[in-house]
């Protein structure tokens, strides 16, 4: 064989060792590596990391005068990845009910909650008028709320972002809460009726659970004695006919009025 047929032969042979690395080094980066896009966390592995960003975010905004409501977690069909490829993206709102004129405060306090790494902020628009939240709980998790500084209920917002599609979904299921706080029962029992709630929940930061246990029910003629009776004592954050809120201890009541029904809704970290 001429020179000429060793060289290409060594080449051929480098060529073939370049890819192996190449091959290698890809495989090492997609195990150590963190995603650089949304895409490269599919919705299995989305879920769980939401969870825990609503246990945290529970846990930074429950406190004096604020009254928390956590909702059910969502799994968002339809959204588009690319223009031809379809994810899913997965969401879950914390409810904060908040005396009149405290909202930036309540979001303030808020973001003094949450751990430094979330880079939380509020920022005031239109004269202050308006108040936008945002949070970055890492791997693509995001905290949002937008609302008028003269709001009495801020909605935070998790979600996820548009993820692959997978066929399990690790943490959809949320925990399983003990029976609701002493105070759901009172409030039922004010208004003269009797059910069994359901809950959400999320674990806590601190390894304990944050719930909400929830009930509709019929509303009595009376609701506004009936609800001042049973919160007498209480620190009442907001009444009127729109909705009742207060908190007994470091429980969170709310009650809202609905037509002829009534959701009742209690909140706790256990």
């Amino acid at each position: 064989m001429g020179p000429g047929g060793k060289r290409r032969r060594w080449l051929v042979g480098l060529v073939a060792v370049w890819a192996v690395v190449l091959v290698g080094l890809a495989v090492w980066s997609v195990r150590h590596q963190p995603a650089t896009v949304a895409e490269q966390r599919n919705i299995a592995v989305a879920v769980p990391e939401l969870q825990q960003a609503a246990g945290v975010l529970f846990a930074a905004a429950d406190g004096p005068g604020r009254a928390l409501v956590l909702g059910e977690l969502e799994l968002i069909t339809g959204c588009r990845i690319t223009s031809v490829r379809d994810g899913v993206e997965a969401a879950r709102d914390l409810t904060v009910y908040v005396p009149d004129g405290q909202a930036r405060d309540a979001l303030d306090r808020i973001v003094a909650g949450l751990p430094p790494g979330y880079r939380a902020g509020v920022v005031a628009s239109r004269g202050g008028t308006r108040l936008g939240f945002h949070a970055d709980a890492g791997n693509f998790i995001g905290i949002d709320s937008s609302v008028e500084s003269s709001a009495k209920v801020l909605t935070l917002r998790l979600t996820s972002g548009c993820r692959p599609d997978s066929d399990k979904t690790a943490g959809e299921s949320d925990p399983s809460a003990g029976p609701p706080p002493a105070a759901f029962g009172a409030v039922l029992a004010a208004l003269g009726v009797s059910t069994t709630p359901d809950t959400t929940a999320v674990k806590g930061p601190d390894g304990g659970l944050a719930a909400s246990w929830s009930a509709d029910v019929d509303e009595p003629g009376d609701l506004q004695p009936r609800l001042q009776k049973v919160s007498a004592g209480a620190a009442v954050i907001r009444s009127d006919a729109a909705a009742w809120a207060y908190r007994v201890g470091d429980d969170s009541v709310v009650v809202v009025p609905d037509g002829r029904r009534v959701r009742v809704t209690v909140s706790a970290a256990q």
